[in-house]
């Protein structure tokens, strides 16, 4: 009798599952926990409205999930307003890899010492807040740092000498804030990358270090800073030095002594004490850009750069020439503010300032033009306009958080020859998804998801031979899965077909495809998914869950590089291969299916709970009861 109480009850429980969604979610629950008292450490503001406890917090807005561990590895609030100081708990996400705060101007107090916790951090972003304080000497600790921005913000006092400790530093943002004190000579003795480095608009004074000499910066700005003495110690001909910006200081050296490296391609030195003359090597280098005014230069400019110099000198008078900014691309963006209705988040982009300094916009480093256009949670109103296509050198394009853009997506993306990542996600765009887009042979990543698209897939998105990443999930499409995307002609993309309304067999041809990442789950697809895997493919995340699937597992064949498996809510029988002790399943969920047999013990499979297993028709063996 007791040992069928203990039976009864389980059962109880395992069922009431089916009333409690949050069983379901993805999220860790530690890190749920977390990120909600995050929440009310800020006081719970608007741009963290999704975040509810009976919600998924993987699909919460500001964050993102690992898609294999499904831990929290992205925290970023990007011109949400939020106030107060950054909370100590968000040293408690021990899975953390990027961390931004970015364009809050009521962030305040110091940087928070409790990200020195955030071992595996490769990217952290805190800029255009008040922040104040110094830049902590703990950030040295975070060895797996790519990029660090602390720019503008109120940060005082000296740059810390141990940054220089940061091995895989590809760039250090420390401009825009009121530092003091000398460049530290360690900047000059960085131990691994050498990354490219901004201290720009600051109160940095003495001499730039000797040890620079040693350092090959891609990209080097100390503009606007009070630096006296030599800078020659920057060039050499042996270096690959692209970008120099020595601009507004007080440095005093003999031009034509320098020795210039031949990847110079932008010089700016304009209001310093430089003497000499214009180096006639300067007529071999590729400048894009070349500022040498307001110094203590004399001789005759040589010949070839007569009229690019004549043009720069002439900024003196006119300093809207001083704008890096092409012209062409600052009259697109100030009418496409225009079509936009003159949008707060565009409050930045002024016909009087530099466009390259424009919040929601980066110009490429070389030539100056309008290379990306990225509108992330602003609050545009109505259609994307035609114009965004007379910016023609544009490699990205995002459109994100945007409820009130609508619309079908704009056909003049098509004459965007040069995009390599669109992302068109959590708006009220309509209509189908255009076979245009097959015309963007550079795309890399195609991000469409969260929308009202509906019809069919265009089977010519095979057609690009690019693509990395292919995203349609979360809208309302319906037909068949197009043969063809199991035919792509270059890379084979990572899929994500999810919640939508497509029907249908998985076309025969994914036999042929090698999909890194598949996720068709929330569809009505029906019958075979076992031309999905294969003993020789390396297919690593499958979710197939929540569709009319038909087939016996039994049977398949799978890669041994599977490491999560989602195949709920289907109608799939046999039962669970032995095989399945040897893959390194991070995730794994078969339940709500017509599996029968005893699960196989051993590998990973006793590690997942009963929730994985249950509602079979006849599976047994822990963590499920006893077979009889």
């Amino acid at each position: 009798m007791e040992l069928k109480f203990s039976i009864f009850l389980s059962l109880t429980l395992l069922f009431s599952s089916v009333l409690k969604p949050a069983l379901s979610d993805l999220c860790n629950p530690d890190d749920k926990k977390v990120l909600l008292q995050i929440k009310k450490a800020f006081g719970d503001p608007y741009v963290l409205t999704s975040w509810k406890s009976d919600t998924d917090c993987c699909d919460w807005y500001c964050v993102t999930c690992d898609s294999t561990t499904n831990r929290i590895n992205s925290l970023t609030i990007f011109a949400g307003q939020v106030s107060g100081q950054i909370p100590a708990l968000v040293g408690d996400l021990p899975y953390l890899e990027t961390l931004e705060f970015h364009k809050q101007p009521n962030l305040t107090g110091p940087i928070q010492p409790a990200i020195a916790k955030l071992k595996g951090l490769k990217f952290l972003r805190l800029s255009w807040t008040n922040l104040s304080g110094s830049v902590p000497d703990f950030l040295s600790q975070l060895k797996n740092l790519t990029f660090l921005d602390l720019s503008f913000n109120n940060l005082t006092g000296a740059i810390p000498s141990s940054l220089s400790q940061l091995p895989n530093l590809n760039a250090l943002h420390l401009d825009r804030n009121k530092l003091t004190g000398h460049i530290p000579k360690s900047l000059g003795q960085f131990i691994g990358n050498v990354p490219d480095l901004y201290l720009s608009h600051n109160q940095l004074s003495g001499n730039i270090p000797t040890s620079f000499a040693q350092m090959d910066f891609t990209s080097i700005d100390l503009s606007r800073n009070k630096l006296e003495g030599d800078a020659s110690v920057i060039f050499g001909l042996n270096k690959t030095t692209q970008i120099v910006d020595l601009s507004r200081n007080l440095l005093e050296f003999n031009l034509s002594k320098v020795e210039f490296p031949t990847s110079l391609t932008s010089l700016d030195i304009n209001h310093n004490k430089i003497y000499g003359s214009i180096p006639v090597e300067f007529t071999q280098l590729n400048f894009q850009f070349l500022n040498v005014s307001y110094n203590r230069l004399c001789g005759q400019i040589p010949f070839s750069t007569f009229l690019s110099l004549t043009l720069l000198f002439s900024s003196v008078l006119n300093p809207a020439l001083s704008d890096l900014c092409n012209p062409d691309d600052k009259k697109v963006l100030l009418q496409i503010k225009k079509a936009f209705g003159d949008p707060y988040v565009l409050t930045s982009w002024k016909s009087d300032t530099d466009c390259c300094d424009w919040y929601c916009v980066t110009c490429d480093s070389t030539t100056n033009r309008i290379n990306s256009l990225t509108i992330f949670a602003g609050q545009v109103s109505g259609q994307i306009p035609a114009l965004v296509g007379d910016l023609p050198y544009l490699e990205t394009l995002e459109f994100h958080k945007q409820p009130n853009l609508t619309g079908p997506i704009q056909p003049a993306i098509a004459k965007l020859k040069g995009l390599k990542s669109l992302r068109l996600s959590w708006t009220n765009l309509s209509g189908s998804v255009p076979d245009f887009l097959s015309q963007l042979k550079n795309l890399t990543f195609l991000d469409l998801s969260f929308n009202n698209l509906t019809g069919a897939i265009p089977s010519s998105l095979s057609q690009l031979p690019n693509l990395n990443a292919l995203h349609l999930d979360r809208n309302k499409l319906t037909g068949h899965i197009p043969i063809s995307l199991g035919q792509f002609i270059g890379n084979v993309p990572d899929l994500y077909l999810s919640h939508n309304q497509l029907s249908g067999n998985i076309p025969t041809s994914f036999a042929q495809m090698d999909f890194g990442s598949i996720d068709l789950s929330r569809n009505k697809l029906e019958g075979d998914a076992s031309v999905i895997f294969g003993l020789n493919k390396t297919t690593q995340i499958v979710d197939l869950s929540r569709n009319l699937l038909e087939f016996n597992l039994s049977k398949v064949e799978f890669p041994t590089s599977l490491t999560s498996l989602d195949i709920n809510h289907n109608k799939i029988y046999g039962s669970i291969p032995v095989e399945f002790t040897q893959l390194n399943f991070q995730f794994l969920n078969v339940s709500y299916n017509r599996l029968c047999g005893q699960i196989p013990v051993g590998g990973k499979l006793q590690s997942f709970d009963e929730y994985s297993y249950f509602h079979n028709r006849c599976l047994c063996g822990a963590p499920l009861p006893s077979c009889k």
